[in-house]
């Protein structure tokens, strides 16, 4: 049986041990504590035309348990907690529960319930690989889409399971009343979705899934997904194509109006040495509201760079070319520790 105390978890992991983060084990039970601090910061216009202007800093913590019971089942829990602070002053800061959710597993798979992601994040996640914060995952319809279950929701009910390189997972979002933004009423927002994935021992993998979020007394909010990615001999590569109707990603604030998007998210990058790598992503997301013209909400390209000091931190730099109208070219760098 092996014990480490808090004191001594730092300790380790400021000798940068592998195992840092392991804080109680024995035959049956496990504790894991894990985290990152990101010290980010974007240059660019400070007038409005820069989205992601100024500091970009958050520090996250999560824990992870697990208890055996029977040959092969198991108890499982997870929390996970992130601090921002993007501003000046000491009341600028923000908090926010990532993920919180319990469950069990076995040979069957997973079963967890709570706040957790969607199914669509099985494929969602192959183009969620930028080096920064700001950028990635922007375009397919998966981020600010929390109330669809489809990123992270709250009271997700989910099955994951992987059996001869097919991995499968299903997600049901329990209906919370969500109020109407204009008028206060109750609204539906149930959603359930499915996706599914086959990995080929090249490292090539090909994936899909589909989500169905309730609106209301609106038009049901869908998306669809197909992925395909590559990660083997230093290279990764990755394509996610989205289409879909309603998705709240791309609605204005405060509007019901109908819409369509067609997303696509590309990034191809190369591990040159075992301390840098570099990488270009393409995220394109193209809207068309009811009754109007076809635009584009999300359309830049990256030209990224990571350079691995320890195993633990990390200096990241990214170049985003922005082709939105009258928006600006940012420039992103940070320092990462992870433990």
């Amino acid at each position: 049986m092996k014990k480490l105390t808090i004191i001594a978890l730092a300790v380790a992991a400021a000798s940068g041990s592998a195992n840092a983060a392991k804080v109680y084990e024995d035959e049956k039970h496990a504790v894991d504590l894990y985290g990152r601090v990101y010290a980010g910061y974007t240059a660019g216009d400070d007038a409005g035309k820069s989205d992601n202007f100024g500091a970009d800093q958050y520090v996250r913590f999560g824990a992870k348990v697990k208890s055996q019971f029977g040959e092969s089942s198991y108890a499982l829990g997870r929390y996970e907690l992130q601090m921002e602070n993007n501003g000046e002053g000491d009341n600028t800061s923000a908090t926010k529960a990532r993920l919180a959710y319990a469950g069990f597993g076995g040979d069957f798979g997973e079963v967890t319930f709570g706040r957790n992601y969607g199914a669509l994040e099985l494929v969602a996640d192959w183009t969620d690989s930028s080096y920064v914060n700001p950028y990635g995952n922007s375009a397919i319809g998966i981020s600010s889409s929390r109330e669809e279950g489809i990123g992270r929701s709250d009271s997700v009910l989910k099955y994951a399971g992987e059996f001869n390189n097919f991995d499968i997972h299903a997600s049901y979002k329990f209906n919370d009343n969500q109020k109407d933004e204009t008028t206060g009423a109750s609204q539906d927002n149930s959603a359930y979705g499915i996706a599914v994935a086959y990995g080929f021992d090249f490292g090539l993998g090909l994936g899909a899934g589909y989500n169905i979020a309730n609106n209301g007394d609106a038009k049901d909010s869908t998306m669809a997904l197909v992925g395909v990615n590559y990660d083997a001999n230093g290279v990764y590569a990755a394509l996610n194509y989205s289409m879909g109707e309603n998705n709240k990603a791309f609605k204005l604030h405060g509007s019901d109006a109908k819409n369509e998007h067609t997303g696509y998210e590309l990034v191809a990058g190369y591990k040159f040495t075992k301390a840098f790598r570099a990488q270009a992503m393409w995220n394109k997301a193209e809207v068309e509201n009811e009754g109007q013209a076809k635009y584009d909400a999300v359309d830049y390209y990256t030209i990224e760079g990571r350079y691995d000091l320890t195993k633990q931190l990390r200096i990241v730099a990214a170049y985003q070319i922005n082709n939105i109208d009258d928006a600006e070219n940012e420039f992103h760098f940070a320092a990462r520790y992870d433990f």
